[in-house]
């Protein structure tokens, strides 16, 4: 559970609800977990896409009781952004023409479920990026208001001036020419504020410049003008090409300050500019200033690279020797010492609480890695003297290569952070590496590439466990970790089971591996527990497990062979497997009970009768699918839902669970539902060992 898998929020429109089943099993088999809603009536409809939000509708074009093209109108009527994908009996481009030309994003014949996976991948993915192009236009749009704000009321004097007539004057332009408002500018030909002396040149000046202004950054026109009093007055103008409300025109701006008041703005400017625990130059400073360095590489002009600076338990090492108040004087000294070893044109910046970033201009790959790895060692062996307490420090560098393949500033920038972290893992094992450039990730691992190396980590048990804390809301004093499997991979990282598990299904390879999970779990809880822990373990288990029959006798021997009390382990199987198999379902779960076992089942409430799945099986422990979570999370809708689900599941006497508790937001809505337990990373990140403070949150 390293995190959560984001839940496609479906309505299936078909009139057979056995079809609409088989369908969500089938996106729940193939990784694409659903919380779907069978809908038959048009006043259903209306209903569910006014209380909630929804991502995807796949419908039956021959559906009766609720036709596609009244799907269609009402999704429009309601201004919704939701795709329809169809599907149908036919074999026909006919059927994919009509369907389209109703309204449907695409048409796919029924039981072509792998062209209907890739349809959804794409639907989901245009809708993702219909969102960010509504959420930029919306930056778009606040941005323009604020700076059409700040033209209204700068001192300065500024107007924007298009085929020889004003096209918009602010406050100070009317007042430097005693006009009452600015609107008596507007449209107002600029001939006309000027001295009829002056007309000729003006003419000339605004006719060269509208046709060379490309070419010129700005300049500045000094003419006689009139003003409103008939008075003539002599102005300076900074005249540059540029766009207003979406028109190009001309700006004439006046500059309404002093010497003193230049003064003023620079300090202010270098205020703004500086971090003020380092005095190096901020972040912000440091995005301007990136803008003009990746124009450079674009243009093929020089490359470029960053090197983000990182320092090794920072925080940890000055607070252990001299206190928190020292962080700051620390990272002070330390950013003074490592200003003094760049050149002139190079830029240091402060970019995190304990890192930095360099931009060294016109270098190469072999040499930025050179210069990193003897900035690093310089920095290493620099003593930190704070009123006589000495302190040293490891650094790590990691570059990111500025090029033309630098789209913007922020790629530079994610790539210099993903060096850092992989410099810091792979000096875990070479103590000798101080600096890495970013390379770009390699392909995804085929199928068979992943089969081979889930093989080769099963010959050579290269597999591990994290424990994630699951904490009572309602003051138990028990103590629960769900179990967390973790494959190693050939170059030692960890890989989360979303990436193997389908694939070693497919070799048969999860019986296996669950077996190999339990076993150690025994053993790791038999010790855990003889330290006087009063501790329960939450096992996942395959589908593969769940339908093999020698399974819950084997447990009764490994239980008894580990001394290990059987209700200390608790079975989880998904809401999924259980209706797919309901009748094996019962039956394990009735033998694991018979063998002093309890059972949970996880992500409920997702399938379209979460509660039919109770009627056939009998679960001590339910954990609500994490969808639940992220909906109070994200945008604190669906309250209602989780508490009916939680209402109902304690009106069977079920103990709940809910995952993926991100932060404390939604503790307070958790608790006045009636939860018992929560996990997730609010709490603890999954860990290596059983090591969670209980008694600290009791």
């Amino acid at each position: 559970m390293t995190q959560a898998i984001n839940t496609t929020r479906l309505i299936i429109i078909n009139d057979s609800r056995a079809e609409a089943e088989r369908l969500i099993s089938m996106l729940h088999n193939a990784g694409r977990p659903v919380r779907a809603q069978h809908v038959d009536s048009t006043k259903a409809l209306t209903k569910i896409l006014q209380e909630k939000s929804w991502d995807l509708i796949i419908g039956q074009d021959g559906c009766d009781q609720l036709p596609p093209s009244e799907v269609v109108k009402l999704v429009r009527r309601l201004n919704k952004d939701i795709p329809l994908i169809l599907q149908t009996d036919r074999h026909e481009a006919q059927a994919v023409t009509e369907g389209m030309k109703m309204g449907a994003a695409d048409v796919v014949t029924v039981d072509e479920d792998q062209h209907l996976l890739l349809v959804i991948q794409r639907e989901l993915n245009n809708r993702e990026e219909r969102d960010k192009r509504r959420f930029a236009e919306r930056r778009f749009n606040e941005i323009t208001r604020r700076n059409q704000q700040l033209l209204d009321s700068s001192r300065d004097a500024i107007a924007y001036v298009q085929d020889g007539m004003f096209l918009y004057a602010n406050d100070s332009f009317a007042e430097l020419l005693n006009y009452d408002a600015r609107d008596d500018l507007e449209c107002l030909p600029v001939i006309d504020i000027v001295a009829k002396s002056e007309h000729g040149r003006t003419k000339e000046f605004l006719r060269d410049f509208t046709i060379k202004g490309d070419d010129i950054d700005a300049t500045e026109f000094k003419v006689a003008v009139v003003l409103e009093s008939g008075e003539e007055k002599n102005l300076t103008f900074d005249v540059r090409k540029t766009n207003y409300d979406e028109e190009t025109c001309i700006q004439f701006v006046v500059r309404a300050r002093s010497v003193d008041s230049q003064e003023l703005e620079a300090q202010i400017e270098q205020i703004r500019n500086q971090d003020i625990t380092t005095g190096l130059f901020n972040r912000a400073y440091l995005l301007e200033t990136l803008e003009s360095i990746v124009d450079k590489a674009i243009e093929k002009e020089y490359n470029s690279a960053l090197f983000h600076i990182g320092i090794d338990n920072f925080r940890k090492i000055v607070h252990d020797r001299l206190g928190p108040t020292a962080t700051d004087i620390a990272l002070g000294t330390i950013a003074t010492y490592a200003k003094s070893l760049r050149n002139e044109e190079e830029l240091l910046c402060r970019f995190d609480d304990e890192t930095f970033i360099l931009v060294v201009p016109k270098i190469s790959a072999s040499q930025a890695l050179e210069k990193a790895e003897i900035l690093c060692q310089k920095l290493r062996d620099y003593i930190v003297d704070i009123e006589g307490s000495t302190l040293q420090f490891n650094y790590f560098i990691g570059i990111a290569l500025i090029t033309e393949t630098s789209a913007n500033t922020e790629v530079p920038i994610d790539h210099a952070i993903k060096a850092l972290n992989l410099v810091k893992e792979v000096a875990e094992k070479d103590s000798a590496v101080l600096a890495k450039i970013y390379e770009p990730e390699a392909k995804k691992a085929t199928r068979k590439d992943i089969a081979s190396m889930v093989q080769r980590a099963l010959d050579e048990n290269r597999f591990k466990l994290l424990f994630q804390p699951i904490l009572s809301l309602r003051g138990s004093n028990k103590e629960h970790y769900e179990v967390l499997l973790r494959m190693i991979d050939d170059d030692g990282k960890e890989i989360s089971p979303t990436e193997f598990l389908s694939t070693a299904a497919k070799i048969g390879a999860t019986t296996k591996l669950d077996r190999w999970v339990i076993l150690e779990s025994i053993k790791l809880l038999s010790g855990h527990r003889k330290k006087g822990h009063n501790t329960q373990l939450l096992l996942n288990l395959s589908r593969e497990s769940m339908l093999d029959a020698t399974l819950p006798p084997w447990l009764g021997v490994a239980f008894k062979a580990a001394d290990l009390p059987r209700d200390a382990i608790v079975f989880q199987i998904r809401e999924i497997d259980v209706n797919d198999h309901l009748n094996v379902a019962s039956t394990f779960t009735e033998q694991l009970q018979a063998i002093g076992c309890d059972t949970s089942i996880s992500h409920f409430g997702c399938a379209l009768n979460p509660f039919n799945a109770l009627k056939n099986v009998s679960s001590a422990y339910i954990k609500i699918d994490g969808s639940f979570t992220q909906d109070l999370q994200n945008n604190n809708t669906d309250v209602e839902a989780l508490n009916e689900l939680v209402s109902q599941l304690h009106q069977q006497d079920k103990i709940t669970i809910v995952p993926f508790v991100e932060n404390a937001s939604v503790l307070s809505k958790l608790w006045q539902s009636g939860v018992h337990y929560i996990q997730g990373y609010y709490l603890q990140e999954p860990a290596g060992e059983m090591n969670y403070d209980f008694e600290m949150e009791s």
